[in-house]
């Protein structure tokens, strides 16, 4: 199956909570083996108990952020391996259950998926006090808010303060989301401050396009 997974941390919790849910109710239904339930069920509190500590940005230590990505890890490793076997193939499992758990639904003809060829168009509104809210859309379409196809979303990079980034290297990943736009929140610290953006579309296959245009906003105080 493809790469159903959401990337951002919050929408992948609030995703993987669907998925569990769902499948409980149908573990006896759907002829799972309750032991490799328990053992997705398990990684699932570690992960978010790891997720809940680094919530909170003002209390939250780098080892905590280290520990929630090696949590996710090994829980998005689990649940692959659960979807490959209990729920991909499963006769019981229908393509209606598996769209209400946000796994990929198989189609009769196998289409391979393009490298993305186009860029981000994006545009920051810093109206909001000490955030800025990130619209994009693909440069082929720009009044369209849908992404090309075969995209899964839009990957945002940062550099704060100092001269706009020359390469990629001096960038920090923000998120990469699925659906315009993207929100980013800043301390007091950022306050009178230029970030500067990068984007690009990332393929269901993980398949990076080229980069956007530079793109920029002081940070408002």
């Amino acid at each position: 199956m493809g790469d159903y997974i959401p990337q951002n941390d919050a929408k992948m919790n609030l995703w993987q909570k669907n998925l569990i849910e769902i499948v409980e109710s149908k573990v006896t239904a759907w002829g799972i083996l309750a032991d490799d339930f328990s053992l997705v069920k398990a990684k699932q509190v570690v992960w978010e108990a790891a997720f809940d500590k680094v919530s909170n940005k003002q209390n939250r230590t780098a080892a905590d952020v280290l520990t929630k990505d090696d949590a996710g890890t090994d829980f998005k490793k689990a649940i692959r391996i659960f979807v490959a076997q209990w729920l991909a193939s499963n006769s019981k499992v229908t393509d209606s259950d598996r769209s209400r758990m946000g796994l990929t639904v198989k189609s009769g003809t196998h289409t391979a998926v393009a490298k993305p060829t186009t860029s981000p168009v994006a545009t920051i509104d810093f109206s909001v006090r000490q955030q800025h809210t990130i619209h994009f859309s693909d440069e082929a379409s720009p009044r369209s808010k849908a992404k090309p196809e075969g995209v899964h979303g839009c990957e945002i990079y940062m550099k704060v303060d100092g001269d706009a980034p020359k390469d990629a290297s001096e960038l920090t990943y923000v998120a990469t989301d699925t659906a315009t736009p993207y929100a980013v929140n800043f301390d007091g610290s950022k306050a009178g401050k230029i970030v500067y953006y990068w984007l690009r579309w990332v393929n269901t296959r993980g398949e990076c396009g080229p980069w956007s245009s530079t793109v920029s906003a002081m940070v408002m105080g």
